[in-house]
């Protein structure tokens, strides 16, 4: 019998069960509080980062509610 497709298998849903719990986690503010306060001074997140970008475009970063087309028909 071949385990290597199982401990693949194995390998992806541990994975994916830990990304899920850590961005469960990083929703906490408790958390998020916790872990700056261990950064350097200065240290920004990149997820504020891109926050704060996206708010400061809004409403320029929305997309057009339809896209044109010019396509002919045959």
């Amino acid at each position: 019998m071949n385990t290597r497709p199982i401990i693949v298998v194995g390998a992806a849903v541990g994975l994916l069960a830990s990304a899920f719990a850590v961005r469960k986690l990083w929703e906490n503010p408790e958390v998020r509080n916790r872990v700056r306060g261990m950064l350097p001074e200065g240290h920004r997140i990149a997820d504020d980062q891109v926050d704060i970008s996206s708010e400061d475009s809004f409403p320029a970063s929305d997309p057009p509610s339809f896209t044109p087309t010019n396509a002919v028909r045959a």
